[in-house]
């Protein structure tokens, strides 16, 4: 399923056929449409948004003052637009922000309309649709300017800059939001900043009845072409279409402050060509960085587990391995935890022919006293160590182990057991704000294996690592 974050169902382009495009998108996966509503002295375009979203479970609204409306901002439709935002079903505050393409209101007065809307969602804790259409300088400052102690939340719709600019509008707080722009063949700019974002950071629209993707160029846009907006972005961030679905799903979800539609643990959850086991939450390092206790979501899945599975139902939820390149024990939690369970279920892939991988912090010896390591060379073809850092006392700031002073040298001796025995073993360290990454390299030179980083996923209210 997917969700168009960004259509304008009033407008009269849908008039005749507006119940059967609704029904088109339902058909077509899309699960939830925000219809975007424009404030104006009338009132006409938010009182029929409101009614399509009250009369439909799946549509959703936002109502805003659009920066071509600008001119007609006045207390009265701030006022009507504050009492709009308390409907149950308005989940955000636009779209609002500057357009300098076209000249419909002067400069100054959407400068103005847009500071009035960022106070307005700071008040009422909505989060926003950005609009922008030549003015990225004046909206970055705006934004600079007007921000407080909490990042902003919302979206920047129908995104068209580049790569410097979507990293920008990320750091404020934003998700970044494609449209069938995206695939059209002057927007390479356009691909390039979506390469550059994190499946967390996006979302999807059709901008309808604007802007349809290719192959519908030139007609109505309208929501049930989003599957070729989804199909864009899964190119250009090198992801499969299924990716981009749970993804967007999910953030928007979060945005919105909607249930994200999960039930019952994920036990296994594939992403591109890997299947990953889950297999517990339990964990002997409290990492700096890690989401483990406040968000455990990866790619989509929320990885929190209500309770500890037995190895025959991983088996049963793996299903037929053979159409993943690999199999990797990793979840927010350390796989040796459960060696019996890691074990038994490792060398049933192993039978079928799977290739089988398993992401460690490398305490399995501390934990079980012995080593472990003739446990899992049976079914592992690769070891995958996340050490974090080349030293110690660093490694004891960031990794913060259950085993103390001795964590980093038990961490060294287990690569050092596994080098020789397990086909392939590497270091993996976060590329963490203020760390220099090549002691771990050097030492994984040292230590004659691998080496990858890992990329480093802020989380909200975190501080940069301090050496």
């Amino acid at each position: 399923m997917i969700i168009d974050s960004h259509v304008h169902l009033d407008l009269p382009q849908f008039d005749t056929d507006r119940e059967r495009v609704i029904e088109r998108a339902r058909t077509a996966g899309v699960e939830i449409l925000v219809a975007i509503a424009r404030a104006r002295p009338d009132g006409e375009s938010v009182a029929r948004t409101i009614e399509l979203a009250e009369s439909h479970e799946m549509i959703y609204a936002a109502a805003g003052l659009h920066p071509r409306d600008a001119r007609d901002a006045s207390p009265e439709i701030l006022r009507h637009l504050a009492r709009a935002l308390e409907h149950p079903k308005v989940v955000f505050l636009g779209e609002s922000g500057l357009d300098y393409h076209y000249r419909n209101s002067p400069r100054d007065d959407q400068k103005d309309a847009f500071r009035q809307q960022i106070r307005l969602s700071q008040e009422c804790a909505i989060p926003m649709v950005l609009h922008c259409r030549d003015a990225w300088p004046d909206l970055l400052k705006i934004l600079k300017e007007e921000s407080r102690s909490a990042r902003y939340r919302g979206i920047l719709h129908s995104f068209t800059a580049d790569r410097e600019t979507a990293l920008r509008v990320i750091e404020f707080g934003f998700l970044v939001s494609f449209s069938g722009i995206l695939g059209f063949p002057h927007s390479l700019h356009i691909r390039e900043a979506a390469h550059a974002l994190r499946l967390d950071q996006v979302l999807i629209e059709t901008d309808a009845p604007y802007v349809a993707p290719n192959p519908h160029r030139g007609l109505r846009n309208e929501p049930s072409y989003l599957t070729d907006v989804a199909a864009s972005l899964a190119q250009a961030m090198d992801v499969s279409f299924e990716d981009i679905a749970r993804n967007t799903t999910r953030n928007f979800r979060r945005l919105a402050g909607l249930a994200t539609g999960q039930t019952g643990d994920v036990l296994v959850y594939a992403i591109r060509d890997r299947l990953y086991v889950n297999l517990t939450n339990r964990c002997t390092a409290r990492c700096v960085f890690c989401r483990r206790e406040s968000s455990p979501v990866a790619s989509g899945y929320d990885l929190r587990l209500e309770r500890e599975h037995t190895a025959a139902e991983y088996i049963e939820a793996i299903g037929d391995p053979g159409a993943y390149e690999e199999i990797i024990f990793c979840g927010f939690g350390e796989p040796t935890l459960r060696l019996a369970e890691l074990a038994e279920i490792g060398k049933a892939l192993k039978a079928r022919g799977c290739r089988v991988r398993m992401n460690t912090n490398g305490h399995g010896n501390l934990i079980h006293g012995r080593d472990i390591v003739p446990d899992l060379v049976p079914f592992l073809d690769e070891v995958s160590v996340s050490i974090d850092a080349g030293d110690a006392d660093t490694y004891d700031k960031i990794v913060r182990p259950d085993f103390g002073e001795s964590s980093f040298r038990g961490v060294l001796d287990f690569v050092r057991a596994c080098k020789g025995r397990i086909s392939q073993v590497t270091l993996t360290a976060v590329d963490l704000p203020n760390l220099d990454l090549e002691p771990v390299e050097r030492l994984a030179r040292e230590l004659g294996v691998g080496f990858r980083s890992r990329e480093y996923q802020p989380m909200v209210g975190s501080t940069d690592f301090k050496k």
